[in-house]
């Protein structure tokens, strides 16, 4: 095998609509309308195979799983046996989104492994073979393969609808002390579900590209689920909703992360940096992107 390299960027996503159907499916899983749009901060991957070698995954900082069940791993392994390669790989992951914070951050870089072997391999990414492990591996993970802002229904895991690319929205992101875990977050919602609204509201600010329409169809009908795992996200949506430059603030997935849509890239920055000085929390200012292109410094 060659030395080729192929470093990938991995963004962090938000959640604009995300219904939760109550019940579960024969598999577990909820039925969830999903509508996804990525933004500008993003892990990095650096992957390259090496003949004869034992796969390798090499983390920034520890994330809390054990390397062979983390998602880039899980998601390399099966792509290999997928497509019958010898499973040599190596990946350098460079961690940037926070983990339990609803941004994505598993899923993207899961996507992202799947995207850089297909690159080595020269495979199609939108091959079926591909999504087909990407739906495997997580229900976020397909979304991730293209970035295109998209409406994903079944477990939120089968695209329904994409829209046209909604780039350089400005948002400030800020998260509590404490994350959140997906699992902790359905418990909490099984305790006390609610029938979502439909997402056809969204749906339509996105087909329109009509910014202040898709702020007022903001939706998450698992943000109190998950405000009642961590407490610190009601007072950060409370905060966000207070300060000068932001038109609507929502918990994104099964948080903990909040998002705040501001009117533009300095009251995004303004926000994140008050929230950092003043509430000593992890923040960040960023924006919407649909494509992969120039989030790589």
């Amino acid at each position: 095998m060659g030395t080729e390299r192929v470093r990938i960027a991995a963004p962090a996503k938000l959640n604009l609509h995300l219904g939760i159907h109550p019940g579960r499916d024969e598999r577990g899983y909820h039925r969830a309308d999903s509508v996804m749009v990525a933004v500008s901060l993003a892990d990095e991957l650096l992957v390259w195979e090496e003949s004869g070698r034992e796969p390798g995954l090499r983390m920034s900082e520890d994330v809390g799983v054990d390397p062979r069940k983390n998602t880039v791993w899980v998601a390399a392994q099966r792509l290999c046996e997928e497509y019958g390669h010898e499973p040599c790989f190596q990946v350098e992951v460079t961690k940037r989104i926070p983990a339990q914070s609803g941004l994505g951050g598993s899923s993207s870089d899961a996507a992202a492994m799947l995207l850089a072997l297909c690159e080595l391999w020269g495979e199609d990414p939108a091959d079926e073979h591909v999504v087909t492990v990407a739906r495997g591996v997580g229900a976020d993970v397909p979304f991730f393969l293209n970035l295109a802002p998209s409406f994903l229904g079944g477990a939120g895991d089968v695209l329904r609808e994409s829209f046209p690319p909604l780039d350089g929205v400005p948002v400030a992101l800020v998260r509590p002390r404490g994350g959140v875990s997906t699992a902790e977050a359905y418990r909490a919602f099984d305790l006390a579900p609610s029938e979502p609204p439909s997402p056809e509201g969204m749906c339509r600010a996105l087909r329109a590209g009509d910014v202040r329409t898709v702020v007022d169809a903001l939706h998450n009908n698992l943000a109190d689920a998950a405000a009642r795992v961590e407490g610190g996200v009601a007072l950060v949506e409370g905060w966000l909703r207070e300060q000068e430059g932001v038109l609507a603030a929502q918990v994104t997935g099964s948080g903990s992360c909040v998002f705040a849509i501001c009117e533009d890239e300095v009251a995004a920055s303004r926000v994140a940096g008050r929230a950092s000085s003043e509430l000593g929390l992890w923040s960040r200012a960023t924006r919407t992107v649909s494509r992969r292109g120039g989030l790589l410094a």
